[in-house]
């Protein structure tokens, strides 16, 4: 769970740290004097309150619209509950996520950084790890307290493990999803579309064929996030929590390039015809928007999503949902697909720590973080269930964490919102782990610590066709054999077949 998401995104990092409040510059008057003056006391004195404590940054990839006026009162708002209750501060960074992953890699060469979401599906852990960019947190994950160690199962711990020792914390969420596409409510509507009756990609295809007929204007079918055409795949992806191994289906335990797959192929057969008919954005390639923002706006009729616990018509208004294109499923990377840790060059790691372990494990903290500020972001209403304030849409509402929580570490701490068809988050995710269907290799773990230079050519390998193969911009035909040649020069079969044999051996246990 790669990496997203109602409106517009914003469109570049939002470096907190740097934004200051304005006071007016002109002549006003006595009062306003008066005013200034003890507003600079009051500053004053919180500074003298927080002066000799360490701030550490925290960076966060943005789902959503935030302003900066809503951040810097959140910011305020968690400082103050940070000083009381763990004597340090911090500065909230937030970036969007299609230029997440650049921007980290970047301020991890500094010592700006401290406390950051990272994606292993992205990056595969070991890489970071190889590269001395996160901390061994290892100790003091040991030396934590009980609370934060009975927070992860054996199996979250190993999946933000290289070696046996513990680079991060993974995100507490569900694991796994199920595929559906969202749709304008206003052209479903107006062409009496049912959503229902779209279960699999020949009758979304058929749909999109209408659409497109009716209203040619818009795009038919855009990715779900800037050139993703969908996070999850009609495949099980990335055996062994690796960035180049695959199975065609949950039952298979045969690991293949993801190129060769069955699945792959008629998933890519779909997006090149469609592509080709006019139905998919020309671009899509380039994309560098969220796909239900596009579809809530009417710029597009329709994306593919994966969902979960919460109801998706809740989350982007203006959208409806199709029935299930692919049923509850889990991949055997969906367990650490996103996680949070410790730049290796942050100046202040014991700070650091007792803030990325704050955020798994103080309720109030991780909802003043997700949420905002009870009262001017969200409110609690009578059933004690979190709910946009009077007036406010996810639209509107100026703090976008509310709208979206996906990226945030531990999403079970919060207040169950007012839209979920669940009344307890922690409950209904274990009864939905028992739902989801899990892959037969899942829990094989395959070490690439040797394998450094096989994985950056792969990746490169992946990075030069995947996504243009998956929008449909590049037939699969036309490039297979090159992918082949290219997947042989960089020894991938022969990496394969020491794997599977690893695989053969853990399954056989």
């Amino acid at each position: 769970m790669k990496r997203k998401i109602v409106t517009t995104l914003l469109c570049a990092a939002m470096t907190i740290g740097l934004l200051a409040g304005c006071g007016n510059s002109g002549d006003s008057g006595t009062a306003d004097t008066e005013a200034s003056a003890q507003e600079e006391e009051a500053t004053d004195t919180k500074a003298a309150d927080t002066g000799d404590m360490v701030t550490v940054s925290l960076y966060i990839p943005t789902l959503a619209p935030y302003t900066d006026e809503a951040i810097m009162e959140v910011q305020d708002a968690i400082n103050a509950h940070l000083a009381e209750n763990y004597g340090i501060q911090t500065k909230l960074v937030y970036i969007e996520i299609g230029n997440f992953d650049q921007s980290i890699n970047l301020a991890m060469t500094t010592d700006e950084l401290d406390v950051t979401c990272y994606f292993p599906e992205n990056t595969p852990l070991a890489t970071y790890v190889n590269n001395g960019q996160l901390l061994d947190i290892t100790d003091y994950f040991e030396n934590a307290s009980d609370e934060l160690k009975n927070t992860f199962t054996e199996a979250e711990i190993k999946a933000s493990s290289v070696n046996g020792r513990m680079y991060g914390l993974v995100r507490k969420y569900q694991y796994g999803g199920y595929e559906v596409a969202v749709l304008n409510k206003d052209i479903v509507e107006e062409m009496g579309i049912d959503p229902a009756g779209i279960t699999d990609m020949e009758s979304l295809g058929e749909v999109l064929y209408q659409v497109h007929e009716a209203h040619p204007d818009i795009y038919a079918l855009v990715p779900q996030s800037t050139n993703e055409m969908s996070w999850i795949q009609p495949w099980v992806k990335r055996v062994g929590l690796t960035s180049f191994a695959y199975t065609n289906d949950l039952d298979s335990t045969e690991i293949q390039s993801v190129f060769e797959t069955d699945t792959f192929k008629e998933f890519c057969g779909y997006t090149h015809q469609w592509y080709q008919d006019g139905l998919i954005m020309q671009d899509a390639i380039s994309n560098t928007q969220e796909g239900t923002s596009m579809v809530t706006a009417g710029a597009a009729f329709a994306t593919l999503h994966n969902a979960d616990v919460d109801p998706l018509e809740a989350l982007y208004p203006n959208t409806v949902s199709t029935g299930v294109i692919i049923p509850p499923q889990s991949a055997p990377s969906d367990i650490g697909n996103l996680q949070y840790g410790i730049s290796t060059n942050s100046a202040h790691p014991e700070e650091s720590f007792t803030l990325l372990s704050a955020l798994y494990t103080d309720a109030e903290l991780h909802t003043l973080l997700s949420f905002g500020i009870e009262g001017k972001h969200y409110v609690i209403d009578e059933d004690g269930r979190a709910d946009y304030p009077e007036g406010m849409t996810a639209e509107t509402e100026p703090y976008g964490g509310f709208a979206a929580t996906a990226t945030y570490p531990n999403y079970l701490l919060n207040p169950v919102k007012a839209s979920a068809t669940v009344d307890d988050y922690k409950a209904a995710v274990e009864e939905w782990s028992t739902k989801v269907k899990m892959p037969a290799v899942f829990g094989f773990y395959f070490d690439t610590s040797e394998y450094g230079d096989f994985v950056t050519a792969y990746k490169n390998l992946e990075e030069k066709y995947y996504e243009p193969l998956r929008t449909g911009s590049v037939g699969l035909d036309d490039v297979l054999p090159d992918i082949k040649s290219e997947l042989e020069a960089i020894g991938f079969y022969e990496v394969i077949e020491k794997m599977q044999g690893e695989l053969d051996a853990y399954l056989a246990k």
